[in-house]
């Protein structure tokens, strides 16, 4: 009885169904390194955007421009209940006024830096600003204004990063007087970000609103990733050219034209203030959000400096079919097992499946220094190349050899296809996913799982 008992077991072991399930355990087995594959990926991208931020504090960061806004600070007397007696309190408010017309003129010239492996899209920007600004009316933002400071009006001009300033700004109005902006220290950083120019002289008595008035300015600044300005004239015009070919258009209005060559880019944006949903004028307490100034930066638009080939993107994308390219590899080995009468040990497929988990090591280290194409290349074909002639020497048959390596090009080939179709990626791995499956069952139709019939 034991010894009967110890043949069943001996030839359940031996089975082509036991190996199949010892297989497809290894291939289980085999998604925690592939799952530290992803680690990896995610560490060195990490890595990557740490370096990108380093060169953009140093260069200019992303730019978002946000002006000139005109900003006239006045008071209005309100009245408190303290210790049951009303008493009147005078608080200072800003009044934001912007611009009937409004144009904007950029152009950049892209740079890339490099420091160690990693590349950073830089640019050193130019943009002109034109418009005209209306008479400002009070009484169309608080009518319980008390008293205007028009003396203290200035003109307010944001741009995220003002590190990256090259030259010094100034603003020039109706086409004659000339004011240089300053910092806006001592201002609330909610009312005045940015730059700041005196609409009248420090020593002026006004107290009469401007009329209307022209203006222009010209800012000359270094920035990385993004050129972005917000749509604040009630008709807006934005014209932005770059030599950066390959430009992805953001924010919250696509441009109405667009020229996308060779050695460059052209695009121009027409926004109406309707479209924007952000009134010509309010008011701000000095202790109140940047709500209004918050929209504005949201309805920004302008180009991003895109990197086309994001490689860490693309390894992660390929690990994400590693468990399916385990699965193939490891059941046509043990398909040409099967087929060949000689046995491979468990231990020499999970030599093969660390081999395909080395892919993706090689693919990620090539790529950070020679570009994805080549990298897949090089990784595909050590790979490929070397498994095909391990299958072959353990099987001790040059035929079967050759197989893998046609299995392996078609495995490859087929992920370096899926990775290159964005918009059909999911499609093509459903389908070459059932395609493998249906090979893989009729190829072992004949196959006895069992094992009986070697013992008859």
């Amino acid at each position: 009885m034991a010894t009967s008992f110890a043949d069943a077991i001996s030839r359940f072991t031996r089975s082509p169904g036991f190996k199949f399930f010892l297989v497809a355990g290894l291939i289980l087995l085999l998604t925690i390194p592939l799952a530290l594959i992803w680690l990896l990926v995610s560490e060195r991208e990490a890595r990557s955007r740490g370096v990108a931020l380093e060169i953009a504090g140093q260069f200019g960061g992303e730019q978002r421009i946000i002006g000139p806004l005109l900003i006239v600070p006045y008071s209005v007397t309100i009245t408190r209940v303290r210790n049951d007696k009303s008493v009147e309190d005078t608080e200072t408010r800003y009044a934001v006024f912007l611009p009937d017309d409004f144009a904007a003129e950029g152009e950049a010239k892209s740079e890339v830096r490099r420091r160690s492996i990693y590349d950073v899209t830089v640019y050193s920007g130019r943009v002109k600003l034109t418009g005209r600004f209306a008479a400002p009316d009070i009484r169309l933002v608080d009518p319980d204004a008390a008293t205007v400071r028009w003396r203290d009006a200035f003109l307010s001009l944001g741009l995220s990063d003002v590190s990256g300033l090259k030259e010094a700004a100034a603003i020039t109005l109706d086409g004659a007087r000339r004011i240089a902006f300053e910092p806006s220290a001592g201002l609330p950083s909610n009312v005045t970000p940015g730059l700041n120019a005196r609409l009248f002289p420090v020593d002026a008595s006004v107290d009469q609103p401007p009329a209307a008035f022209s203006f222009e300015t010209e800012l000359v600044f270094n920035g990385s990733s993004s050129l972005t300005i917000a749509p604040i004239g009630r008709e807006t015009r934005i014209t932005l050219a770059s030599d950066w070919r390959h430009p992805s258009f953001v924010g919250a209005f696509l441009p109405d034209r667009r020229e996308i060559r060779n050695d460059g880019f052209n695009a121009t944006w027409r926004i109406p203030h309707l479209a924007r949903s952000v009134p010509q004028a309010w008011r701000v307490d000095a202790n109140a959000t940047m709500g209004i100034h918050n929209s504005l930066a949201m309805a920004a638009s302008g180009v991003n400096f895109y990197v086309p080939v994001d490689y860490y993107d693309l390894v992660n994308r390929a690990a994400k079919y590693g468990l399916m390219f385990l699965a193939v590899a490891f059941f046509a080995v043990l398909v040409l097992e099967l087929t060949s009468g000689r046995r491979v040990h468990p231990v020499q497929y999970v030599f093969v499946g660390v081999a395909m988990i080395l892919f993706y090591v090689l693919l990620l280290s090539f790529a950070e220094h020679i570009g994805f194409t080549a990298a897949y290349l090089i990784a595909s074909v050590a790979t490929g190349g070397m498994l095909s002639l391990y299958v072959g020497k353990s099987l001790h048959s040059s035929i079967r050899g050759l197989v893998m390596l046609c299995v392996f090009l078609i495995l490859y080939g087929l992920l370096y296809l899926i990775l290159r179709l964005e918009d059909y990626a999911m499609l093509a791995g459903a389908v070459a996913g059932f395609v493998m499956l249906t090979v893989t069952m009729f190829a072992t139709l004949r196959v006895n799982w069992s094992g009986e019939a070697a013992q008859t």
